[in-house]
Order: structure tokens, then sequence, then C-alpha cells
């Protein structure tokens, strides 16, 4: 039997000046060295260099790293090629929410359309996450005063299930005002979480492929806290990302043309 390899060595910064990902502190030797390169099939090797926004030298890198862990247990464990949780790829992410945007609004004028700006303000990431779920929290009696809202998620953008999956909320005192999950069957509460605690734990027996689940911590503004992620697969994930929305004022602004009106 005839063997074809369709994969190819792609530079994850350009070797030549104008080229996708180009590091001008890079040295001759550091582009042609192997810690510059990853192996892709040819389409791949061709979409990454189309879009340096979408793939960035960060995103790469941990492509080159999980892939280079994944050949590593397969030469230990051919089983785990075709199935199994190594090919789970599992990350937490809390979004901080101080306040929820007012759906008061007044009546506006024909041809005109509510606008307001939202911003995603990282602030614990370690590379860029793509094609991932952003949640946030439209009920404006759920953020009371002088608390903050964070939303929990899971996510599993792997092709394979998860298991045991832990999650850890802790504060550097007594915050939490109440806990609320959206699937209590499956992601399920196993310590702290009561009014005036300082932590809360979570378990998720399974993470399917592409699911996501979560949970909504309100607890006290501005007080620190951490978030750890850990399961069968890993045993402490560095899979954790904080971030921050922060809502704009309401402005006026003229109904764009190809926008649908609301029925």
């Amino acid at each position: 039997m005839k063997a074809t390899s369709r994969g190819v060595a792609a530079h994850i910064a350009a070797a030549a000046v104008g080229g996708p990902r180009f590091d001008t502190s890079m040295t001759a030797e550091q582009r042609c060295a192997t810690e510059n390169g990853i192996w892709l099939c040819e389409n791949c090797a061709k979409i990454i260099d189309t879009d340096v926004v979408r793939f960035t030298v960060d995103v790469l890198k941990e492509w080159k790293r999980k892939g280079e862990e994944r050949a590593r247990k397969a030469l230990e464990n051919p089983r785990i090629v075709n199935f199994g949780p190594d090919f789970a790829d599992t990350f937490l992410l809390v979004v901080i929410q101080r306040s929820a945007p007012s759906l008061n609004r007044k009546p506006l004028p024909p041809g005109m359309v509510w606008r307001r700006a939202i911003t995603i303000r990282p602030i614990q990431a370690r590379r860029q996450l793509l094609d991932f779920s952003l949640p946030s929290m439209q009920n404006t009696g759920l953020i009371k005063p002088g608390t903050c809202l964070l939303i929990v998620s899971c996510q599993n953008q792997g092709t394979g299930i998860d298991e045991y999956v832990k999650i850890d909320i802790k504060f550097a005192t007594s915050a939490i005002d109440r806990v609320e999950i959206e699937s209590p069957e499956v992601f399920q509460l196993r310590g702290g979480g009561r009014p005036s605690s300082s932590y809360a734990s979570f378990m998720i027996r399974e993470l399917l492929p592409g699911e996501h689940l979560g949970a909504r911590v309100l607890a006290g503004a501005n007080i620190p806290f951490t978030a750890t992620l850990s399961s069968q697969n890993r045993s402490e994930s560095p899979e954790v990302f904080i971030f921050e929305t922060l809502f704009g004022d309401d402005e006026m602004t003229p109904r764009p043309p190809n926008m649908q009106p609301l029925p």
C-alpha cells in the first residue's frame, strides 16, 4: 500500500519580511528553528496565512503545544488517537458584569434605533479564544447596588468527552450573595455557594463536545477572587479566562438601510 503525506511544515512567525506574523525581534536562526514551526495539513496552512488577525502567534503556539502533547500521549497509548478524553478541549470563562443595561427606553422617532457600545476587557487571558460563547446578563434586577455578577461558563471545544470537571471560585473574604445554576442536574454545586460564603465549588460529571454549561454567582463588588479548573484529563488546567463586560450609554442613531425593523 502506498501512502501520501498531505502535511506541511508551516512557520508560526514568517521567515521573510512582509510574511504573515513576521516578528522583527527574531533572529534568522530563531525563524528557522523547530520552535517556530507547526505541522498542518495543506488547507489549514493556507488558511492561517490568510487571516493573521484570527490566527495569531499565541493561537498557533497553543495548537502546537496541544498537538505535541497528544502525539506524546498517543505514543504511550495508541488508543487515544481515535477517542477518549485527550481530545477534550475544555476551558473556563468567567465574565464579570458590574451592571446590567436598562431595557426601559423611551419611544424612538421614526427611522432611529438605539445603540449601546459594549466593551469586553480581558483581565486574565493567556491566549486568544476562537469561536467561543460569551455570556451576558440583561436582567437589570439581578445586579443590586454594591454587588457584581460573575457569569461562569465551562466550554468544551474538543471532540472528546471531558469527565469530572471541577470548577472553584474563591473570594478573599465572605462575598457570595447567591448562586444560580442553569442546569443543576449536570452542573452541580458541590460546596459553598451559600449566602456570605467565600467560595463555590462546582462539578460536571461529563462535558460533551461542543457543550457549554454555566452558573451565575452574585457577590460583593470589587472583592478579589480566583478561578481554577481541573478534570480527570488534567489535574489543574491553565485554560482559565477572565473578562469584564462594560456597557456604554444608550445612543440614538439612524437605522442602517439593511436593518429589518422589529415586529
